[in-house]
């Protein structure tokens, strides 16, 4: 696979967590059947949806959870020692 085809993956797979933890967030509707246009190159948006539709689940799971962990503490140290942290 050549490298622009690799990173029209990865950027599918990134652009996908990134759109979806957003919209968990926030509380907001996704639609991962929506695969936003990438490129007017076919073989560059046919890599492009291959990232998107490999995201899990678990990956988006993951993510959030580590997001509200994240936010979590930083609302404990701003209990505990007030002002801002992080």
């Amino acid at each position: 696979m050549g490298k622009n085809w690799d990173w029209s993956l990865k950027k599918g797979k990134e652009q996908r967590i990134k759109l979806e933890v957003d919209a968990r967030m926030h509380g907001l509707p996704f639609n991962p059947n929506n695969i936003p246009l990438h490129s007017h190159c076919g073989t560059m948006q046919s890599h492009f949806n291959k990232g998107w539709r490999s995201v899990s689940a678990i990956d988006i799971e993951l993510r959030v959870n580590g997001n509200r962990d994240y936010q979590h503490a930083r609302q404990q140290l701003h209990k505990r020692f007030g002002g801002q942290h992080g």
